[in-house]
């Protein structure tokens, strides 16, 4: 792939997108199409990765549908396999793919705990393990990674989803130290309450007005082409973001 530079020469890359299904993953996947940015598309839900690739396609560019489980390394490594063989390889890491569930400590479970952590945490080491050595062998790169203001901060209620994106803000700080030198970039995204199926049932009620207040899934995905359309000699580390609502 063409080494990274600013403007218009996104056109023609490749973005490998996770959680690409819906939300902040399908208008970050619309945004960049809208470049002439070719989409990989990651989850676990087929039907609606052929909704998103469909309106990919719209904006022409090619769209790749990959279902599978982030968790796990067979289907990571077949997802990243496919890409490169299919799309003649990727530009663009976003890792997205994330759940929560809000609530008092003891209202969560092991199985909770495991399935938040695995989800958004190891998800987000499997898919950069098996990605960096592309981007590393190519020279050039960038990885996104979509965390949350959670990351940054400890907030009551959210005790195991805030141990999961601290994790990942300190595995893209990690990060950027070790591929910098590779000229990969690493950028995290930090955003607050985003108006998408997040944590529907399992601490968000659906039709809750407060939803109208928090950032579009497209305030994000406006916020990943900022970072990835930097020239050669510029890196974002880090974008945190929030309503206009929602105190700091």
């Amino acid at each position: 792939m063409a080494a990274e530079q600013g403007g218009g020469a996104l056109r023609g890359k490749v973005a490998l997108i996770t959680g690409a299904s819906r939300g902040i993953g399908r208008s970050v996947a619309i945004r960049l199409a809208r470049e002439g940015v070719h989409a990989a598309l990651f989850a676990r839900t087929e039907p609606d990765l052929r909704a998103v690739a469909g309106a990919v396609q719209a904006q022409g560019a090619r769209a790749l549908v990959l279902p599978g489980d982030g968790r796990r390394v067979e289907d990571v490594q077949r997802a990243i396999a496919a890409t490169i063989e299919t799309l003649g390889g990727f530009d663009i890491l976003v890792i997205n793919a994330g759940v929560g569930k809000y609530g008092p400590l003891e209202a969560f479970s092991p199985d909770d705990y495991d399935w938040i952590m695995e989800t958004n945490m190891r998800s987000t080491f499997l898919f950069a393990r098996f990605a960096v050595p592309h981007l590393k062998r190519q020279g050039s790169g960038h990885v996104v990674i979509v965390a949350s203001v959670a990351g940054k901060k400890g907030l009551p209620n959210e005790a195991v989803y805030c141990a999961s994106k601290h994790a990942q803000v300190g595995f893209a700080q990690a990060l950027d130290y070790e591929l910098r030198p590779h000229g990969v970039k690493v950028t995290t995204i930090a955003p607050g309450g985003v108006h998408t199926h997040f944590a529907l049932g399992t601490g968000r009620t659906p039709g809750d007005p407060q939803l109208e207040e928090y950032l579009d899934p497209e305030d994000v995905a406006e916020a990943v082409y900022f970072a990835v359309a930097q020239p050669p000699k510029s890196r974002i580390i880090e974008v945190v973001m929030r309503p206009m609502r929602e105190p700091l």
